[in-house]
C-alpha cells in the first residue's frame, strides 16, 4: 500500500497487517515535496507494526508539469507515483490508498488519478470519516492518532509559480522553526515574495502577544521576505 506515515494510511496499514500478514507491503515514495524527519515515523511505525517497508526515490521537479505548478499538479504528480507503483506489483497485489470520506468532499485532483488506476480505497469503502480514524487510531495505541494533518511541501507555494527546491526549503525551515517554538501544525505558504501564516487553533494569539512576533518577521527576513502576514483563519483542533 502506499503509505505517507499520516494518520489514515497508519490505520490502513495495520488492517492491512492484519488482513494479510507478511504479504503486506508498505510503499513510501521519498522526495523533496517530503519532510526528510517523515521518514523516520514511517520506519518506526513499520517496525512497531512488524510490516515490509520499500523507500521509493522520485524527483517530481523533473516532471515540467509538476515544477509549473498549474491547477492540475497534484493530478500529474499521483499518476506518475502511483502509475510507477502498481507496475512494480506483481499481479497479486493490489496498491491501497489512504483516503477517506471527508476527502471526498474537498478539491483534491489526486483523485482523479486515484480512480482513473483502480487504485483501492478501502477507508473510503468503509464509510470512515478523519474524525472516526483518528478515534480508531486512538483506540489501536496508534501513536500517529495526534498528528496534524499533513500535505506535501509543494501545497504552501502559490499557484502558478514554479516550483524550486530553493521555495520548497524555505517553506520547510519556516514550520520548522515555529514547530521549535511550540506552534505545532502551522502552515507556512509563499507567493515568491511574501509570506502567509496559518497556525493551530489558539495560537495567533500567543503568537501576536510576545517577542515572538518580531523574531518570526526577522526570521523570514533573512530569507528575503520582507512581509509577513498570519492568517485569521486558524487550522482546527484535531480534536475537533
Amino acid at each position: 500500500m502506499a503509505f505517507s506515515g499520516g494518520v489514515d494510511s497508519t490505520l490502513l496499514l495495520k488492517a492491512a497487517t492484519e488482513a494479510y500478514g507478511a504479504d503486506a507491503l508498505a510503499l513510501y515514495v521519498r522526495s523533496l515535496v517530503q519532510k526528510p524527519r517523515v521518514l523516520e515515523r514511517v520506519r518506526q511505525i513499520c517496525r512497531e507494526l512488524s510490516c515490509s517497508l520499500r523507500i521509493i526515490d522520485v524527483d517530481p521537479l523533473s516532471w515540467p508539469e509538476f515544477a509549473a505548478n498549474g491547477a492540475l499538479r497534484c493530478y500529474h504528480c499521483k499518476k506518475k507515483i502511483y502509475s510507477f507503483l502498481t507496475s512494480q506489483l506483481t499481479s497479486e497485489y493490489k496498491l491501497l490508498d489512504g483516503t477517506n470520506i471527508d476527502d471526498l468532499g474537498q478539491d483534491r485532483p489526486g483523485l482523479r488519478a486515484v480512480r482513473e488506476l483502480d487504485v483501492l480505497m478501502p477507508l473510503v469503502e468503509a464509510g470512515l470519516t478523519k474524525k472516526e480514524i483518528r478515534s480508531l487510531c486512538r483506540e489501536f495505541h496508534l501513536a500517529s492518532w495526534d498528528l496534524p494533518s499533513e500535505s506535501c511541501l509543494a501545497t504552501r507555494i502559490a499557484g502558478g509559480l514554479a516550483i524550486t527546491p530553493e521555495l520548497l526549503q524555505d517553506v520547510e525551515a519556516g514550520e520548522d522553526f515555529l514547530e521549535e517554538r511550540g506552534f505545532f501544525g502551522s502552515r507556512v505558504r509563499l507567493d515568491g515574495k511574501n509570506i502567509f501564516i496559518t497556525l493551530s487553533q489558539g495560537d495567533s494569539k500567543r503568537l501576536l502577544e510576545n517577542a515572538l512576533r518580531v523574531e518570526v518577521i526577522n526570521f523570514f527576513a533573512e530569507l528575503n521576505y520582507t512581509k509577513v502576514f498570519l492568517e485569521l483563519s486558524e487550522r482546527p483542533s484535531i480534536l475537533n
